[in-house]
Protein backbone atom coordinates (compact mmCIF):
# COMPACT_ATOMS: atom_id res chain seq x y z
CA UNK A 1 0.00 0.00 0.00
CA UNK A 2 2.82 2.45 0.78
CA UNK A 3 4.49 1.68 -2.48
CA UNK A 4 1.55 2.43 -4.14
CA UNK A 5 0.70 6.26 -2.53
CA UNK A 6 4.23 6.49 -3.13
CA UNK A 7 3.78 6.00 -6.99
CA UNK A 8 0.84 8.64 -6.97
CA UNK A 9 2.52 10.99 -5.82
CA UNK A 10 5.48 10.69 -8.51
CA UNK A 11 2.75 10.56 -10.86
CA UNK A 12 0.82 13.37 -9.35
CA UNK A 13 4.29 15.55 -9.27
CA UNK A 14 5.37 14.37 -12.55
CA UNK A 15 2.14 15.92 -14.26
CA UNK A 16 2.20 19.57 -12.28
CA UNK A 17 5.82 19.79 -13.62
CA UNK A 18 4.74 19.03 -16.87
CA UNK A 19 1.92 21.29 -16.54
CA UNK A 20 4.01 23.93 -15.68
CA UNK A 21 6.29 23.71 -18.40
CA UNK A 22 3.64 24.04 -20.62
CA UNK A 23 2.44 27.46 -19.27
CA UNK A 24 5.92 28.92 -19.29
CA UNK A 25 5.77 28.15 -23.35
CA UNK A 26 2.31 29.93 -23.73
CA UNK A 27 2.25 33.25 -25.19
CA UNK A 28 1.91 36.60 -22.75
CA UNK A 29 -1.55 36.96 -22.28
CA UNK A 30 -0.92 39.83 -19.89
CA UNK A 31 -1.15 42.81 -22.69
CA UNK A 32 -3.59 42.78 -25.02
CA UNK A 33 -3.50 45.13 -28.33
CA UNK A 34 -6.12 47.89 -28.60
CA UNK A 35 -8.45 47.89 -31.73
CA UNK A 36 -6.38 50.18 -34.16
CA UNK A 37 -8.75 53.02 -36.00
CA UNK A 38 -9.75 51.58 -39.70
CA UNK A 39 -6.74 52.22 -42.07
CA UNK A 40 -6.76 54.86 -44.86
CA UNK A 41 -8.21 53.55 -48.21
CA UNK A 42 -5.14 52.47 -50.66
CA UNK A 43 -4.28 55.27 -52.62
CA UNK A 44 -5.38 55.15 -55.97
CA UNK A 45 -6.35 56.66 -59.39
CA UNK A 46 -10.13 57.79 -59.96
CA UNK A 47 -12.40 59.30 -62.23
CA UNK A 48 -15.63 61.85 -61.16
CA UNK A 49 -18.63 63.49 -63.09
CA UNK A 50 -20.81 66.08 -61.46
CA UNK A 51 -23.57 68.18 -62.66
CA UNK A 52 -25.73 70.71 -60.88
CA UNK A 53 -27.02 73.95 -60.77
CA UNK A 54 -25.13 77.53 -61.84
CA UNK A 55 -25.85 80.97 -60.49
CA UNK A 56 -23.98 84.12 -61.60
CA UNK A 57 -22.76 86.87 -59.55
CA UNK A 58 -22.70 90.52 -60.83
CA UNK A 59 -21.41 90.90 -63.84
CA UNK A 60 -19.93 94.29 -65.14
CA UNK A 61 -18.48 95.82 -68.16
CA UNK A 62 -17.31 98.70 -70.65
CA UNK A 63 -18.59 99.33 -73.92
CA UNK A 64 -15.95 101.88 -75.61
CA UNK A 65 -17.30 104.37 -77.53
CA UNK A 66 -19.90 105.62 -76.29
CA UNK A 67 -21.99 108.29 -73.93
CA UNK A 68 -22.61 105.61 -71.36
CA UNK A 69 -19.77 103.32 -71.08
CA UNK A 70 -20.31 101.25 -68.16
CA UNK A 71 -22.60 98.69 -68.42
CA UNK A 72 -24.51 95.99 -66.22
CA UNK A 73 -25.27 92.74 -67.36
CA UNK A 74 -28.25 90.45 -66.18
CA UNK A 75 -27.15 87.22 -67.27
CA UNK A 76 -29.61 84.29 -65.94
CA UNK A 77 -29.39 81.34 -63.96
CA UNK A 78 -28.42 78.03 -65.99
CA UNK A 79 -26.25 74.77 -65.71
CA UNK A 80 -22.64 72.83 -65.24
CA UNK A 81 -21.41 69.70 -65.86
CA UNK A 82 -17.68 68.54 -66.36
CA UNK A 83 -15.56 65.53 -65.11
CA UNK A 84 -12.51 64.99 -63.25
CA UNK A 85 -9.52 62.46 -63.32
CA UNK A 86 -7.67 62.61 -60.51
CA UNK A 87 -5.36 60.67 -57.89
CA UNK A 88 -6.28 60.40 -53.41
CA UNK A 89 -2.74 59.91 -51.87
CA UNK A 90 -4.79 58.22 -49.23
CA UNK A 91 -8.47 59.13 -47.66
CA UNK A 92 -6.94 62.79 -46.56
CA UNK A 93 -5.74 64.28 -49.54
CA UNK A 94 -5.77 64.20 -53.49
CA UNK A 95 -5.14 65.84 -56.40
CA UNK A 96 -6.84 66.21 -60.20
CA UNK A 97 -7.13 67.77 -63.51
CA UNK A 98 -11.03 69.27 -64.07
CA UNK A 99 -12.85 69.86 -67.25
CA UNK A 100 -16.22 71.57 -66.89
CA UNK A 101 -18.67 73.56 -69.10
CA UNK A 102 -21.66 75.84 -68.42
CA UNK A 103 -24.13 77.69 -70.35
CA UNK A 104 -26.46 81.11 -68.89
CA UNK A 105 -28.70 83.28 -71.29
CA UNK A 106 -27.64 87.26 -71.30
CA UNK A 107 -32.19 88.74 -70.27
CA UNK A 108 -30.20 92.31 -70.78
CA UNK A 109 -27.40 94.79 -70.79
CA UNK A 110 -27.97 98.42 -68.56
CA UNK A 111 -26.26 101.18 -68.96
CA UNK A 112 -26.93 102.99 -65.58
CA UNK A 113 -25.40 106.51 -66.47
CA UNK A 114 -28.27 107.26 -69.37
CA UNK A 115 -30.55 105.40 -67.89
CA UNK A 116 -31.50 102.86 -70.27
CA UNK A 117 -32.13 99.14 -70.58
CA UNK A 118 -31.22 97.25 -73.78
CA UNK A 119 -33.36 93.98 -74.22
CA UNK A 120 -31.01 91.08 -75.95
CA UNK A 121 -31.39 87.46 -76.66
CA UNK A 122 -28.09 85.24 -76.44
CA UNK A 123 -25.78 83.27 -74.28
CA UNK A 124 -22.84 82.86 -72.40
CA UNK A 125 -20.72 79.67 -72.55
CA UNK A 126 -17.76 78.93 -70.48
CA UNK A 127 -15.37 76.22 -70.57
CA UNK A 128 -12.98 76.07 -67.61
CA UNK A 129 -9.66 73.73 -67.34
CA UNK A 130 -8.64 73.70 -63.58
CA UNK A 131 -5.70 71.78 -61.59
CA UNK A 132 -7.05 71.36 -58.16
CA UNK A 133 -6.06 69.72 -54.32
CA UNK A 134 -8.44 68.13 -52.47
CA UNK A 135 -8.13 67.94 -48.45
CA UNK A 136 -10.83 65.92 -46.60
CA UNK A 137 -10.95 62.90 -44.28
CA UNK A 138 -12.82 59.43 -44.02
CA UNK A 139 -15.67 58.78 -41.54
CA UNK A 140 -17.23 55.38 -41.80
CA UNK A 141 -19.06 55.76 -45.42
CA UNK A 142 -18.76 59.34 -45.07
CA UNK A 143 -16.19 61.86 -46.45
CA UNK A 144 -16.31 65.65 -46.02
CA UNK A 145 -13.95 67.45 -47.81
CA UNK A 146 -12.68 71.06 -49.04
CA UNK A 147 -10.63 71.61 -52.46
CA UNK A 148 -9.07 74.98 -53.98
CA UNK A 149 -8.07 75.35 -57.68
CA UNK A 150 -6.40 77.41 -60.61
CA UNK A 151 -6.31 77.53 -64.20
CA UNK A 152 -8.20 78.98 -67.28
CA UNK A 153 -12.05 79.97 -68.58
CA UNK A 154 -12.94 80.48 -71.82
CA UNK A 155 -16.11 83.06 -72.31
CA UNK A 156 -17.46 82.71 -75.00
CA UNK A 157 -20.15 85.03 -75.84
CA UNK A 158 -22.97 85.30 -78.77
CA UNK A 159 -25.16 87.92 -77.79
CA UNK A 160 -27.45 90.17 -80.07
CA UNK A 161 -28.58 93.80 -78.45
CA UNK A 162 -31.04 95.93 -79.72
CA UNK A 163 -29.85 99.53 -80.67
CA UNK A 164 -26.26 97.82 -80.86
CA UNK A 165 -23.94 96.08 -82.66
CA UNK A 166 -23.98 92.33 -81.76
CA UNK A 167 -20.91 90.27 -79.53
CA UNK A 168 -19.79 87.03 -81.25
CA UNK A 169 -16.59 86.79 -79.66
CA UNK A 170 -14.68 84.84 -76.89
CA UNK A 171 -11.39 85.34 -74.66
CA UNK A 172 -9.42 83.36 -72.28
CA UNK A 173 -9.07 84.35 -68.60
CA UNK A 174 -7.64 83.38 -65.21
CA UNK A 175 -9.64 81.57 -63.10
CA UNK A 176 -9.82 80.30 -59.76
CA UNK A 177 -11.97 78.15 -57.34
CA UNK A 178 -13.16 77.00 -54.04
CA UNK A 179 -15.78 74.00 -53.05
CA UNK A 180 -16.61 71.35 -50.19
CA UNK A 181 -18.99 68.84 -50.37
CA UNK A 182 -19.90 65.48 -48.82
CA UNK A 183 -19.44 62.03 -49.98
CA UNK A 184 -21.30 58.47 -49.47
CA UNK A 185 -19.73 55.56 -50.52
CA UNK A 186 -21.64 53.15 -51.94
CA UNK A 187 -19.48 50.19 -52.23
CA UNK A 188 -15.56 50.25 -51.78
CA UNK A 189 -15.22 51.95 -55.22
CA UNK A 190 -17.85 54.27 -55.65
CA UNK A 191 -19.10 57.26 -53.67
CA UNK A 192 -22.10 59.51 -54.47
CA UNK A 193 -21.99 63.05 -53.38
CA UNK A 194 -23.18 66.85 -53.36
CA UNK A 195 -21.31 70.20 -53.11
CA UNK A 196 -21.01 73.84 -53.59
CA UNK A 197 -18.56 75.74 -55.52
CA UNK A 198 -17.52 78.99 -55.82
CA UNK A 199 -15.98 79.96 -58.91
CA UNK A 200 -13.89 83.45 -60.19
CA UNK A 201 -13.54 84.21 -63.84
CA UNK A 202 -11.11 86.51 -64.44
CA UNK A 203 -11.67 90.16 -67.08
CA UNK A 204 -12.08 89.14 -70.48
CA UNK A 205 -11.88 91.44 -73.72
CA UNK A 206 -14.26 91.27 -76.97
CA UNK A 207 -15.21 93.31 -80.26
CA UNK A 208 -18.41 93.82 -81.38
CA UNK A 209 -19.48 93.57 -85.22
CA UNK A 210 -18.85 96.98 -85.03
CA UNK A 211 -15.24 96.71 -84.59
CA UNK A 212 -16.14 98.59 -81.30
CA UNK A 213 -14.38 97.14 -77.76
CA UNK A 214 -16.16 95.19 -75.17
CA UNK A 215 -14.76 94.33 -71.98
CA UNK A 216 -16.20 92.31 -68.89
CA UNK A 217 -14.83 92.54 -65.55
CA UNK A 218 -14.06 89.37 -63.78
CA UNK A 219 -16.87 88.13 -61.96
CA UNK A 220 -18.02 85.03 -60.00
CA UNK A 221 -20.72 82.00 -60.13
CA UNK A 222 -21.89 79.94 -57.56
CA UNK A 223 -23.30 76.25 -58.38
CA UNK A 224 -24.70 73.52 -56.51
CA UNK A 225 -24.03 70.18 -57.76
CA UNK A 226 -24.30 66.13 -57.62
CA UNK A 227 -21.06 64.36 -57.98
CA UNK A 228 -20.40 60.16 -59.01
CA UNK A 229 -17.03 59.25 -57.98
CA UNK A 230 -15.24 55.88 -59.16
CA UNK A 231 -11.78 54.73 -58.19
CA UNK A 232 -9.40 52.66 -59.94
CA UNK A 233 -7.12 51.35 -57.03
CA UNK A 234 -3.03 52.17 -57.35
Amino acid sequence: MMFIKKISFVGMALMASSSLAMAADLPDMSYVDQMEPAPLPPAGFYASLHAGYAMPGDVDGEIVPGPASDIEIDVEDGYRFGGALGYDFNSMIGIEAEASFSEMDVDSIAAPSIPVTLQTSGESKLITLMGNVIVGNQYDRWRPYVGIGAGAAHLDLDVVVNGLDNIDDSDWAFAGQAFAGLDFSLTDTVSLGARYRYLHIGSTDYTDTGDDPVSIDSFGTHSIEAALKVKFGS
